[in-house]
């Protein structure tokens, strides 16, 4: 085409004429009859109705793989956080917490495949930071294992994921900052500093007390969403709530503990940035009071897409008694639902391209009355109506074929363009910087096969008027 473009800009009229003759002789009757009614001369209403169904295709082919490749970006950047935040495997006890344990633990990291496994207590709670309380999900960890398994704390914007374990450094620290402010002088002459500038800088920006009593108190992790939604600070003192704790007169009476803040972590997840806070095992069983109990084991697998074959292994390694599930169990739903909505949004999608086909049926059926006198002589040479019906449908198939490869290169295109440049949005509502992008080639081929499906559905009537014209009527109405 490119080639016959470039003869017809100099003029060359009878070479591109036999171009195409050389070219459309190969082809078999109906292809080479199909090829020579498209680039015949037509009505300018005709040929603008033609480039209107290409064009129609193509933008709702283009349309189509873009959106499908964003959703595709935006479930792949959900399912990588999901694995680098949670564990692969879960082991728990259905209504009751794991009593002894440790036989457990062990076994499951002697097991092939198993990276790392760690125990959690966790329980509902409540936070209360002067005026403003926060529902929470109290976690206690045991930090040299826990970070083997998730990489919810790999990234403290402030404070030190030893404070879990060593509170004393982080009130050693609150007393040197305090000195440092104060000075050795009287500390009623002292000003109070003022309240600290968002930085996240992993620095005490809290005001210390001029003359705190030695208090060394259990450290807590929480989120920067928690941190903002509270008014948090490095070293700032916290009640947690536990809804029940012991009995009074008229019932179970909440029980509450200070902790200090001993580190603020950004997970890019909002759930767990607003939600989950992280102690020490051993303070969070002393808390809850569950002795050497613990609500469930966390488990890190080699490959995650091996960890269903891998929890297989563990249920039969740890019993029946306990319940083993996979991140793929675990977010079955939430996987479920953008699975639908993907599927929802092609076949909306491709809507567009059944409206772009009407355009195609259109120009078929205006052919057929435009080359009417061309159907009759046909007819009358002795071509079957089988075959005129298949001429005007290799026709519509080559306006989608045109239209559908137009279109599938120009989302390729818009595709590689938004994976390599980006698109930037807000961080701060969506936790990305620039709109993710996932291109996957079964998706494109779908895509295509669907447009050609529809485009040829669309010639279905212009191809059966076309048979069932006579030879008499052709040459009536012809022109």
């Amino acid at each position: 085409m490119l080639v016959a473009a470039i003869l017809l800009n100099l003029g060359g009229w009878q070479a591109t004429v036999r171009l195409f003759d050389r070219m459309s002789s190969r082809l078999t009757f109906v292809k080479f009859v199909g090829v020579r009614h498209l680039r015949g001369r037509k009505s300018g209403f005709l040929t603008a109705i033609s480039l209107l169904a290409i064009l129609g295709v193509s933008f709702s082919s283009c349309t189509l793989t873009t959106v499908l490749s964003v959703m595709g970006g935006f479930s792949g950047d959900l399912k990588e956080k999901i694995l680098q935040s949670n564990a692969h495997i879960v082991v728990d006890n259905t209504g009751s917490d794991l009593e002894n344990w440790q036989p457990h633990l062990e076994a499951i990291r002697q097991i092939d495949g198993v990276k790392a496994a760690t125990p959690v207590v966790q329980g509902g709670m409540m936070m209360n930071a002067r005026t403003s309380n926060s529902p929470i999900l109290l976690k206690g960890i045991e930090p040299k294992s826990f970070v083997q398994v998730s990489d919810v704390l790999s990234n403290l914007e402030k404070g030190e994921l030893d404070f879990l374990d060593q509170p004393e450094e982080l009130f050693d620290q609150i007393r040197r900052r305090r000195e440092r402010l104060y000075g050795l002088g009287n500390p009623a002459d002292a000003v109070k500093p003022p309240d600290p500038d968002p930085d996240p800088k992993p620095t005490f920006a809290a005001p210390v007390p001029a003359n705190p009593k030695r208090r060394v108190l259990p450290a807590v992790i929480v989120g920067r969403e928690l941190a903002k939604s509270l008014r948090l600070y490095l070293g700032e003192e916290v009640n947690i709530v536990a809804p029940l704790g012991d009995i009074g007169p008229t019932g179970p009476i909440p029980k509450s503990r200070p902790f200090r803040i001993g580190g603020i972590f950004f997970s890019g997840m909002y759930q767990f940035d607003v939600e989950y806070v992280y102690v020490s095992i051993k303070s969070a069983q002393k808390f809850l009071r569950k002795d050497n109990r613990i609500s469930e084991i966390q488990v890190a697998v080699v490959d995650p897409d091996r960890a269903e074959v891998i929890a297989n292994q563990l249920s039969q390694q740890v019993g029946s008694g306990l319940r083993v599930r996979s991140w793929k169990e675990m977010n079955a739903r939430l996987f479920a639902a953008l699975k639908l909505e993907k599927i929802v949004m092609f076949i909306f999608l491709s809507l567009a391209i059944l409206v772009a086909s009407f355009c195609i049926l259109a120009t078929l059926t205006m052919l057929v009355l435009e080359k009417g006198s061309e159907i009759s002589v046909l007819l009358t040479l002795g071509a079957s109506y089988r075959s005129v019906q298949n001429i005007f449908r290799f026709e519509g198939l080559l306006i989608g074929l045109v239209g559908t490869i137009s279109g599938l290169a120009v989302g390729f295109g818009l595709c590689m363009v938004l994976e390599k440049v980006g698109l930037p949005i807000d961080p701060e509502v969506w936790y990305i910087d620039k709109l993710p992008v996932q291109m996957v080639w079964s998706e494109f081929l779908l895509v295509g096969l669907a447009a050609i499906g529809i485009t040829q559905l669309a010639t279905l009537y212009p191809a059966h008027a076309a048979a069932q014209l006579t030879p008499v009527e052709g040459l009536k109405n012809g022109r």
